[in-house]
């Protein structure tokens, strides 16, 4: 099963395209990276030209790789403005898996990716993305915490499958 499994945020976009071999309850992470919004140069992008970004890096994705399941991380921010963002770019993520498969985008909730990886609800980051290198075919090094993090919902949806 090819996974596209998303740690969503309109500046930084963390995305990995998973190979889940079920057997082995591995993973081959075949593209990592992350859609960098950021300013770029002196302009400032609004959050159209971002959503736009996001939307096409993502469907950038689909064509090589003919994703199968597209996984987000669930969870909302407390931060009011923080959180009418993150849901502009859960909508592109819902709409990318809907034109691109013709299905909802699935969600793991960080709480349970993080038990499911490491046993502890609670644990940090950093030990999330030491502890989901046991669930890959090979070390993977990641430029920064969305990767990880984009890495570690892509798993724990694939083992929540394993569990049903």
């Amino acid at each position: 099963m090819k996974v596209l499994a998303l740690d969503l945020s309109l500046n930084s976009t963390g995305y990995a395209v998973l190979d889940w071999d079920s057997a082995l309850q591995k993973a081959t992470v075949i593209e990592l990276g992350h859609i960098d919004n950021k300013h770029k140069g002196r302009l400032k992008w609004s959050h159209g030209q971002k959503l736009h970004n996001i939307y096409n890096q993502l469907c950038n994705l689909q064509r090589p790789y003919h994703i199968d399941v597209v996984v987000r991380e669930k969870g909302v921010t407390r931060f009011n403005k923080a959180t009418q963002a993150i849901f502009r770019v859960v909508g592109i993520a819902d709409m990318f898996a809907y034109v691109s498969l013709g299905k909802a985008c699935e969600e793991v909730g960080i709480t349970e990716a993080k038990k499911l990886i490491t046993g502890n609800g609670r644990a940090e980051k950093e030990q999330v993305a030491v502890m989901v290198q046991r669930y890959l075919s090979e070390p993977v090094e990641f430029a920064v915490d969305d990767e990880s993090d984009a890495v570690a919902v892509g798993v724990a949806y694939c083992l929540k499958q394993e569990e049903q």
